[in-house]
C-alpha cells in the first residue's frame, strides 16, 4: 500500500517497500518519443518551491548526480569502464535483499542517460526497474506529490494529492519533445475526499480494470482505490502502473 510517512529519516525507508516485484497482467501501452533534453543543473530548494508554477526539466544524468546520495536502495558504481561515457551511459546499482548483513544488488544500465527528461527537484524516492525504466517520486509541497515514470527516453508524471497518507492520483502529463517544463496541477483535496467517500459502481470499475472483479467487500470509491494502490505497490511494470493510475483518476474524477 502506498503509505507516505512524513517523520524525516522514515521517508526513504518507507518508500521502498513500495514496490517489490509482480506479474503484470493486461497492461496499457503508451507511445515512446525520442526527446532532446536540455541539461538544467541547478535544483530549486524546497522553501522556493511554494510560488512555483511550473517545474523544470533537466536530464536523468545530472539529476542522478545530485540526488543518488540520498537514497538507500539506489547507488552509482566507483568504478570507471574504459571507453563508456559514465555521463550518456548511466550505471547504477539497485538494492535487491540484504541477508545477514550483506546487501545483494543488481546493475540497472541507461542507455543516453544526457537525454532522459526528469524532473528537475530533490525526490523522496526512486525505484529503477529490469526492463530499463524508473519511478521517481517527489513530495512537491502542500500536500501535492508526483510520481514520474521514465520510459525509453519520455517521461510521463502523475500528480498526486495526499490523503490520509495515501497518493491519490488527480492528473496525468507527458512531456512532448524539447519542452524544458511542466505546468504544475493542483486539484482541491478537499473535491477528492469527497468523492472518496461515495458509494462505489463496481460494474463501472471492473470495465475500467477486469482485474477488480477479483476484489471482495469494496463498497465505497475508497474501498476501492485503497484495493488499487496496494495491488499497484506489488507491482514493477511501468505501463500496469500508469493502467491503475488511470483507473483511479476516472473512479474519482
Amino acid at each position: 500500500m502506498e503509505r507516505i510517512n512524513k517523520k524525516g529519516d522514515n521517508m526513504n525507508e518507507n518508500l521502498s517497500q513500495m514496490v517489490k516485484g509482480g506479474a503484470t497482467e493486461d497492461p496499457i501501452v503508451f507511445s515512446e518519443t525520442e526527446l532532446d533534453i536540455p541539461a538544467v543543473p541547478e535544483v530549486p530548494a524546497e522553501e522556493e518551491q511554494e510560488g512555483m508554477n511550473s517545474i523544470a526539466i533537466t536530464s536523468l544524468a545530472n539529476w542522478f548526480e545530485v540526488n543518488s546520495p540520498k537514497f538507500v536502495n539506489i547507488g552509482k558504481p566507483t568504478v570507471t569502464i574504459t571507453h563508456v561515457d559514465s555521463f550518456e551511459q548511466l550505471i547504477i546499482t539497485t538494492l535487491i535483499s540484504i541477508t545477514d548483513g550483506v546487501e545483494k544488488r543488481k546493475l540497472v544500465v541507461f542507455d543516453d542517460a544526457h537525454l532522459w527528461p526528469v524532473l528537475n527537484l530533490p525526490a523522496v524516492d526512486m525505484q529503477a526497474y529490469n526492463n530499463h525504466t524508473f519511478r521517481i517520486i517527489y513530495d512537491f509541497n502542500n500536500g501535492i506529490f508526483i510520481k514520474s515514470y521514465g520510459v525509453r527516453n519520455s517521461l510521463i508524471s502523475v500528480f498526486c494529492n495526499d490523503i490520509d497518507d495515501q497518493l491519490i492520483p488527480y492528473e496525468i502529463v507527458r512531456v512532448k519533445k524539447h519542452d524544458n517544463e511542466i505546468e504544475i496541477v493542483h486539484k482541491d483535496p478537499a473535491e477528492v475526499k469527497a468523492k472518496l467517500a461515495e458509494p462505489l459502481d463496481a460494474e463501472a470499475l471492473q470495465l475500467r480494470y477486469k482485474q477488480s472483479v477479483k476484489a471482495e467487500g469494496l463498497t465505497t470509491n475508497h474501498d476501492a482505490i485503497l484495493w488499487l494502490i496496494e495491488r499497484q505497490g506489488s507491482i514493477e511494470d511501468i505501463n500496469h502502473h500508469l493502467q491503475i493510475d488511470n483507473v483511479i483518476i476516472d473512479t474519482i474524477g
